[in-house]
């Protein structure tokens, strides 16, 4: 990665990380949860946001200083997928920072380049699996990914609301290592073979959850159902399938992906569009 001409990076902090990614996702919030140093300041530096989350987290994606100087109101190009969450203090650790990003409200010279090129590298890096688990981290990427919308209806959350902080974060237990492939071993020769792969792996590996965020509707919608898997509520706004009568129908999904986080309730099926609109992920009926 080409090194930049960065003299210096600023840091913000969201005192209340829950406060800082709803004014992050909608400016117009009633929220003002940033705290920041003052020096320095030129327009177009740089600006790292910082949300005290448990352990403290540092957005991949940085701000631009405004005209105003303010790195409150740093300017974010929101990227095509949301912005992720990176542990601030193994960045810390690991980078070897000359100034260290926990303890200072400005970087410096080497310290500020090398910020902003760990940050840049690792928006490439991160993926669905770091939504996982029930840590306060795990539930700022998650409201981070709905970018403001309902994972159960599609609908905007209003975030301008005074209560908008009591928006229903959904988290799901991280999943377990897979297990091994069997082996068996033949008895005319030494040499060992795998068992064939049975028709059914072919079908697509529905997780038993799926995090997401939800908003009052949608919570009391499936509070009544008696839903625990926000997956399961989700499906059950689809068709069951005419065949098994499973209730893990998938809607058709056309056109070209931006990216491949797709949730599993939808299939992705390239750009040419058939006759038919529902895929069943338990025993593979499309109609």
């Amino acid at each position: 990665m080409t090194q930049t001409l960065t003299e210096r990076l600023h840091i913000v902090e969201g005192t209340v990380w829950k406060d800082a990614v709803i004014s992050l996702l909608d400016s117009r919030c009633r929220y003002q949860p940033w705290r920041f140093g003052f020096g320095e300041a030129r327009m177009g530096d740089p600006v790292a946001i910082v949300l005290n989350t448990d352990p403290p987290s540092v957005l991949t994606e940085l701000g631009t200083l405004g005209a105003d100087g303010r790195p409150d109101r740093a300017l974010i190009k929101w990227p095509l997928r949301s912005p992720g969450l990176i542990d601030l203090t193994t960045l810390a650790v690991v980078g070897d920072y000359a100034q260290d990003p926990r303890r200072v409200w400005q970087l410096r010279g080497d310290a500020a380049i090398q910020m902003e090129l760990v940050l840049n590298e690792c928006s490439y890096r991160h993926d669905r699996s770091m939504r996982f688990g029930h840590s306060s981290v795990a539930e700022a990427r998650i409201l981070l990914h709905s970018r403001g919308r309902c994972t159960g209806c599609r609908d905007d959350i209003d975030l301008v609301a005074e209560d908008a902080r009591d928006v229903y974060i959904h988290t799901v237990d991280a999943p377990s290592r897979d297990a091994s492939e069997p082996v068996v071993r033949t008895e005319t020769h030494a040499s060992y073979r795998h068992d064939p792969i049975p028709d059914s792996c072919w079908l697509p590996e529905i997780p038993a959850d799926w995090p997401g965020v939800l908003c009052g509707g949608c919570l009391s919608w499936m509070q009544a159902e008696g839903c625990t898997s926000l997956l399961d509520f989700r499906f059950a706004r689809h068709p069951k399938c005419p065949r098994c009568r499973a209730e893990r129908t998938q809607r058709a999904l056309y056109g070209e992906l931006a990216h491949r986080d797709i949730p599993p309730w939808l299939d992705p099926r390239g750009c040419c569009r058939t006759s038919d609109d529902w895929t069943c992920a338990a025993c593979g009926l499309k109609w």
